[in-house]
């Protein structure tokens, strides 16, 4: 996916559901506009009844050229709790987020979905 071209989707926010299988939520240019997404994409790609099996929202970036690479998984996202999409924290998500690299001199924190902010 990755040929140096601009528009390249290199970055995804997949579903895990249990016991196994994945449901693919958004594509996107930037993990920004994928974390900015996928809760959007939650109420019309997941079905109600496989809502409760959805055990975690992998964030994965294309490594390798596009026509030879690999997703590799960088951090978890929060799980939305409602149909409309509405994220909720999860510890898991948070602490991952301070683990992965900035990408293009972004700063990891921002434009997180995982993060509400007080009105």
């Amino acid at each position: 996916m990755s040929s140096g071209t601009t528009g390249a989707q290199d970055w995804r926010a997949v579903a895990c559901l249990s016991p196994n299988g994945e449901r693919l939520l958004c594509v996107g240019e930037s993990s920004s506009q994928v974390r900015a997404a996928y809760t959007g994409a939650w109420g019309e790609v997941i079905r109600d009844e496989d809502r409760p099996t959805v055990r975690a929202i992998s964030l994965q970036r294309w490594a390798g050229q596009f026509w030879s690479g690999q997703w590799e998984h960088q951090m978890y996202l929060a799980v939305p709790t409602a149909r409309g999409g509405k994220a909720s924290p999860s510890p898991e998500a948070v602490e991952e987020e301070a683990e992965v690299e900035p990408e293009g001199g972004e700063s990891p924190a921002s434009g997180t979905p995982s993060k509400s902010k007080k009105k």
